[in-house]
């Protein structure tokens, strides 16, 4: 069913981007970030100083990806963006323009 059926306009991000122009999920970064502090948790309550200071690392490291994540999928979303505007300008340029306007 195509987003017309329904009522409901595609905005230009929706066409200017396909499945290959997104970038990584940034949610893969979140949930390593969660099990980090679940790791840290665990090891704060147990008293293993080890696992504490694994659990810092691995939720260090998740958050590093989601912030990565996220400005390579704006980054990836801005340059397509970017060649559709410029199709779009190229397209309403060659349109022959009305004497009254």
């Amino acid at each position: 069913m195509s987003n017309e059926a329904g009522g409901v306009q595609g905005g230009g991000l929706s066409r200017a981007t396909s499945e290959n122009d997104a970038g990584p999920d940034p949610v893969i970064g979140a949930g390593i970030a969660l099990l980090g502090i679940f790791l840290m948790g665990v090891g704060g309550a147990a008293g293993a100083h080890y696992l504490f200071n694994f659990g810092v690392l691995v939720a260090v490291l998740g958050a590093v990806l989601f912030v990565l994540f996220v400005a390579l999928t704006a980054l990836k979303q801005r340059r397509a963006l970017g060649a559709a505007g410029r199709a779009s300008s190229a397209e309403s340029a060659a349109e022959p323009r009305d004497a009254h306007d």
